[in-house]
């Protein structure tokens, strides 16, 4: 009797393990990471990311400024910027010390891994 309930738990378990997997490898999935690159000649004071149906910027994603001919690293939770069905597609705006910005409109950040900005 001992024998057979052991022998089904290790069924069980045996099955489970892909489903460990997928789980694991849907949250790394929704994980974004890409580089900003600023050649803009003037240091980048602000970085904005939104969904392209959003009216709004929200916050300041820069840790600090970028000065010109270096770049940033950033990593989020996609499910932060609407859901964990939102996609990939943002809208990106870069501010400059002169006061100026640069937009990029519709980019899918899980398709690119660096953002240049002239």
């Amino acid at each position: 009797m001992v024998n057979k309930w052991l022998s089904k738990v290790t069924i069980a378990a045996g099955l489970s393990l892909p489903l460990l997997g997928l789980t694991a490898a849907s949250v790394f999935a929704q994980m974004v990471k890409i580089s900003v690159v600023n050649n803009s000649g003037q240091t980048m004071t602000a970085v904005y990311m939104s969904p392209p149906d959003k009216e709004t910027w929200g916050e300041n994603e820069l840790e600090a400024p970028i000065p010109d001919r270096e770049k940033a690293d950033f990593e989020w939770n996609r499910a932060d910027y609407g859901g964990s069905e939102a996609g990939c597609v943002f809208d990106v705006r870069a501010e400059y010390s002169d006061g100026k910005s640069t937009d990029l409109e519709a980019v899918d950040l899980c398709k690119e891994t660096a953002l240049n900005f002239n």
